[in-house]
């Protein structure tokens, strides 16, 4: 939910070299989805594109197929509807994220208890590089989620990467999308935080999917966007 596009070099150094990712950061702006799908729909890179989208980008990511012509979708974690009660985006105001999260729950909700201090000192400084007014504003859009309509009607290739040990986004999120359209889904070891808590893992489920669209289309070069 940072939008920083900060903590994900573990993620592309663990890459397929056939494979040139460009990571986005999302507008330090407290925009809504449908704000943030006009700004980062001028921000894609002309040509094929594999969209790899974590948590809160799920949604945009989703919205982006509507926009751009889009090869493939892989959603990390994610969700169309509202992971957690609606009624709670009330409480979602920028006091609560004034103060610095503890490393602890840090861990716990997002990385993981094994994580490394590296990697949460990363995450620490990458929501605190971030206004709690944006912070607020994204958390509000994420519980007033409640259309699904856009997905319903994607016709993209599309997997969903499920961490194992996600304490955040329950596992209805993915099981509500494969009732509504065909999907794939992986389960990898790791927390919410997958492509940063085990980015080996995560490459070890999307790139058969990434390979199975070349090989569809015949095509030996691919460029992956990630949100």
């Amino acid at each position: 939910m940072d939008g920083t596009a900060r903590l994900f070099d573990r993620f592309i150094a663990a890459a397929p070299p056939q494979l040139s990712l460009l990571p986005i950061a999302l507008p330090a702006e407290p925009l809504n989805y449908e704000e943030l799908t006009d700004r980062v729909a001028a921000m894609l890179p002309a040509g094929r594109l594999v969209l790899i989208a974590e948590s809160f980008s799920g949604p945009l990511a989703i919205a982006l197929t509507e926009r751009r012509a889009i090869s493939g979708l892989i959603l990390c974690n994610s969700f169309i509807t509202a992971p957690r009660a609606r009624a709670f985006r009330w409480g979602a105001v920028p006091a609560m994220f004034k103060s610095p999260p503890p490393l602890f729950l840090l861990r716990r909700y997002l990385l993981g208890n094994r994580a490394d201090d590296a990697i949460v000192g990363a995450m620490a400084s990458a929501v605190a590089s971030v206004p709690p007014s944006i912070l607020a504003s994204r958390l509000r859009s994420v519980l007033a989620l409640k259309d699904t309509g856009a997905f319903a009607r994607c016709t993209v290739p599309t997997l969903y990467v499920r961490g194992t040990d996600d304490r955040l986004v329950p596992g209805s999120a993915w099981r509500k999308m494969s009732l509504m359209r065909s999907i794939s889904v992986a389960h990898v070891a790791g927390p919410h935080l997958l492509l940063q808590a085990n980015p080996h893992g995560a490459w070890e489920a999307i790139r058969p999917f990434i390979e199975s669209l070349l090989t569809t289309d015949g095509d030996t070069d691919a460029r992956s966007a990630r949100l």
